[in-house]
């Protein structure tokens, strides 16, 4: 027996429609577990982590434990939700969304920017995991949405879903649109699109796999143009909007690109930043940049072997599901040809958590007992290890 035919996918269509309530409580309740198991793992390796760096001082240990997650990226997410864009000059490659949502609940809740990020990023993470299941169910049924919630969450840079980073919002409003389009609501499909590419800019790549699964579904009528058609126009409008703000206030409609050259950020042809890891990864053996590179690199080549595995071999996906593949193909394309001069692809090992193609084919392999096994207790290994990194502040992992 294949994959193909597990009997969770070919019997669902025999059985009575479930209540929509009823699906959306399902997976709001599985997502809920999964939030609640890695927040407990979390906190157990953070305090774990911290113990041996305890300053002894006046300061209290749920504040320092706060303290350790603000790293990064976190800080610039903090510093342009308090000051704006004006106060660094590399801050508006970071784009608003986030901030803002990090702002506004600051005003609302009371214990300062960084309790308000982790706030805000626990209520997307809650979010992306409903989608996640909600989405994968509807493509492969129950089973395999539970699996792909856990191995997202598990995944060894899993644990930047929970912190002050941009990625479960991202996240959240990119599985969103690809559910709503995949539902044939295209105006709301559109709209999540927006939002998403006024969170981060790939965003703007969900044109693509929308405009796929929409061809597929309508058909291609030049003559017999739909109104739904403009939805789609709707996904560049958060990324546009933003360039505006710039314009008015930096005086640069660029400014979120023309920040990048603060890290030495340029763009290459697809594969190109893989190979430059692949070369810088060659220095010291332990060495933090070494580690960082390769790390980067073999996550790459991970992804791309689950991609190949979504069009061959038993958990192959349909032809009608391509728009999840084309997402993941142009999202690794764009990886492997963005690099930093200091570590090339830097970042890209969090980067594809939005592969969500991955860990559908993940989830449909997982049928098997000792693939389930392995995908999650190698994963939260290297998820507890990468979080303890993180937390000890080593610029390895960011």
């Amino acid at each position: 027996m294949t994959l193909l035919t597990h009997p969770d996918e070919s019997t669902r269509r025999l059985l009575p429609p479930v209540e929509p309530r009823r699906r959306w409580r399902d997976a709001s309740l599985a997502a809920a577990a999964v939030w609640a198991v890695l927040t407990v793992a979390h906190v157990g390796v953070q305090m774990l982590a911290w113990l041996p760096r305890r300053d002894g001082g006046s300061t209290p240990a749920t504040t320092q434990l706060l303290l350790s997650l603000n790293q990064w990226d976190t800080g610039h997410y903090l510093r342009i939700a308090e000051s704006g864009y004006q106060a660094d000059p590399a801050s508006p490659a970071f784009f608003p969304l986030y901030p803002v949502l990090i702002r506004v609940t600051d005003a609302i809740l009371p214990g300062g920017a960084l309790v308000a990020a982790l706030l805000v990023a626990n209520a997307a993470v809650f979010g992306a995991l409903t989608m996640l299941y909600r989405l994968t169910h509807h493509e492969f049924g129950t089973e395999v949405a539970q699996r792909a919630t856990w191995y997202l969450a598990a995944f060894p840079t899993g644990f930047f879903l929970f912190i002050g980073y941009n990625e479960s919002l991202f996240i959240l409003l990119l599985t969103g649109a690809l559910y709503a389009g995949r539902r044939g609501h295209w105006w709301l499909a559109g709209t999540l699109g927006a939002l998403s590419s006024a969170t981060r800019l790939f965003g703007v790549l969900l044109m693509a796999p929308l405009a796929v699964e929409y061809v597929r579904q309508i058909g291609w009528r030049p003559r017999r143009v739909r109104p739904d058609l403009l939805s789609l126009a709707l996904v560049p409008m958060g990324a546009a909007a933003y360039s505006l703000y710039c314009l008015v206030v930096l005086d640069d409609p660029l400014a979120f690109s023309n920040a990048q050259d603060h890290w030495g950020r340029r763009y290459t042809f697809p594969g190109a930043a893989w190979v430059s890891a692949v070369q810088h990864a060659g220095g010291g053996l332990l060495s933090t940049d070494t580690l960082g590179a390769a790390l980067d690199a073999g996550t790459v080549v991970v992804v791309a072997v689950l991609l190949i595995l979504c069009v061959a071999g038993p958990a192959r996906f349909r032809r009608d599901q391509m728009y999840l593949l084309v997402h993941g193909v142009l999202t690794l394309a764009l990886l492997t040809s963005t690099e930093l001069w200091f570590r090339p692809m830097m970042s890209s090992s969090r980067y594809v958590l939005e592969v969500l193609a991955i860990f559908m084919v993940l989830a449909r392999l997982g049928a098997r007992q000792m693939i389930d096994r392995a995908v999650l207790i190698i994963g939260a290994a290297l998820h507890a290890a990468f979080l303890t990194i993180f937390v000890a502040g080593t610029f390895f992992i960011a």
